[in-house]
């Protein structure tokens, strides 16, 4: 089977899968559509050159022509899949699945939207959990739009890393300028409301010692300081850091109380969990489906004693070893890149044995 996919900047998120995938007989083509796509002029004319470049269609048709796919996989938006579209216009042999990302999101006034989710041309919408697709299916109009079955679960594979020795473990917290008797719950995210992290600052802050707050990530300036402000001593924002997946270890319990309709994966807890560490998450979104309530997290409602009640539960650090272990081993066996490449392999399929017949 051979796939074209086309992407633009860090959109290739299933990167970890493709090798799984070209040992099973896979070829892929690639085309990063920033390396061929020079958009000039004002932003308007930038704008209407991402959804309508001649230069990105013309390179498409000929990547078509040249390698000739039997799907394209789109893994970036809604004006990648536009040029698709259009590129691929005369060849309904060669079915389309678009990758989408972030829960909600969609117009049913748009006209892009129109002529590409709403569009019988894509064949697919892959989507990272089911709790995107019940979003979706939960709007009468945006579900009968989209239709239930065009949408696939499509999870981000997690690698789970090898286990850090204690001793780099210490040297990595002491260069956060945490103690050996800090409790650390963290979190790793762009500082934005819906992240919520005010809500984590509160808690923390009323638990009190030994229990300290650090997020790692950037964001607005003012939001950082009534963040600082609401945790006080309890917590400290150390900014973005590159490779932020290396650092899961040093946190002791990862938390994410993002408000409604939650995140669409939580790729960062997930990350977390490989590393070994308990993840506490609302009990919405795609985070809760990943956390197993009382076995690698808990999964909570928006209650603060809910989430106090947890975290003390989680001071004894045998509980936070045995639901570590246990965060970890639900990666491995549910969203190892050998699982994963088992259900994207599976959607390839049936999109390709799908199309033939309809061609």
């Amino acid at each position: 089977m051979r796939v074209l996919t086309l992407n633009r900047g860090r959109s290739r998120l299933n990167l970890s899968i493709e090798p799984v995938l070209e040992q099973r007989g896979v070829e892929f083509h690639h085309i990063a559509l920033d390396e061929v796509q020079c958009p000039s002029g004002s932003k308007i004319s930038q704008k209407l050159q991402s959804y309508f470049s001649r230069q990105a269609i013309g390179s498409i048709r000929a990547a078509v022509d040249e390698f000739r796919p039997d799907l394209l996989h789109v893994m970036a938006g809604r004006s990648t899949a536009l040029l698709a579209v259009q590129a691929l216009r005369s060849r309904p042999d060669i079915p389309i699945v678009l990758y989408h990302g972030a829960i909600g999101g969609l117009n049913v006034a748009s006209p892009i939207e129109w002529a590409t989710y709403f569009n019988s041309r894509i064949a697919k919408i892959a989507v990272p959990s089911h709790a995107l697709v019940n979003n979706w299916l939960g709007r009468p109009l945006l579900g009968k739009l989209i239709g239930a079955d065009r949408l696939s679960v499509l999870p981000h594979p997690v690698e789970v890393p090898e286990r850090l020795d204690d001793e780099v473990r210490a040297k990595l917290r002491a260069a956060f300028g945490l103690k050996p008797d800090d409790i650390v719950i963290g979190s790793v995210c762009s500082i934005r409301p819906v992240k919520n992290l005010e809500f984590l600052a509160r808690v923390v802050r009323d638990i009190g010692s030994p229990y300290k707050l650090l997020i790692i990530g950037g964001g607005d300036a003012g939001e950082i300081e009534a963040l600082e402000e609401i945790g006080g001593d309890s917590i400290d924002v150390a900014g973005f850091r590159p490779g932020a997946a290396k650092l899961m270890p040093i946190f002791d319990i990862y938390a994410t109380p993002t408000r409604p309709a939650g995140e669409s994966f939580g790729l960062a807890p997930a990350e977390a969990m490989a590393a070994g560490v308990p993840v506490l998450t609302m009990n919405y979104g795609g985070t809760a489906e990943i956390v197993e309530h009382g076995v690698s997290g808990f999964s909570l409602t928006a209650d603060p004693a809910d989430w106090a009640a947890s975290i003390v539960q989680l001071q004894d650090p045998d509980v936070r070893r045995r639901m570590g272990e246990a965060a970890r081993e639900r990666i491995q066996q549910r969203f190892s890149p050998e699982i994963i490449a088992d259900v994207c392999e599976e959607l390839y399929r049936l999109v390709s044995a799908r199309n033939a017949v309809h061609t």
